[in-house]
């Protein structure tokens, strides 16, 4: 039988290479529901009848999410200094990076969750069986 591992709330996982890198920790869905809700507003209707809605700050979103994920870093600033790991530095990185972060720490709840703290199983023959 395959080792099985519990994957804990805080993993950590570090991303990159020795010229620059990022140690960010998963972002469980409940946790991004709870910075979503955070800044989510609900806006109540003016004719009378009408549904409420609601009105999310993506923006303020991303970045609550980036400051969370990313726990330390090997980044550079323009002069070529190492930059310190700070929320202010974390909003000036550019886009793609900033995705591409969010994704990494997004896909590490593929093999798991806080709900489903098991990695799923896979055979490792054609003839091992399905477990019970």
């Amino acid at each position: 039988m395959p080792r099985i591992d519990l994957i804990g709330q805080d993993e950590a996982t570090t991303v990159g290479d020795a010229d620059g890198y990022y140690v960010i920790r998963r972002l469980s869905a409940e946790m991004a529901r709870e910075i979503r809700d955070r800044h989510t507003k609900r806006i109540e209707p003016e004719a009378p009848g009408a549904f409420p809605r609601e009105e999310t700050d993506w923006h303020a979103v991303e970045i609550d999410q980036l400051d969370y994920v990313i726990q330390d870093w090997k980044v550079f600033s323009p002069d070529g200094t190492q930059a310190p790991c700070t929320r202010a530095n974390k909003v000036a990185l550019p886009s793609g990076e900033r995705q591409a972060v969010l994704q990494a720490a997004g896909a590490m709840n593929l093999s798991g969750g806080l709900s489903n703290p098991l990695r799923p199983w896979k055979p490792t023959s054609k003839e091992a069986p399905a477990p019970a």
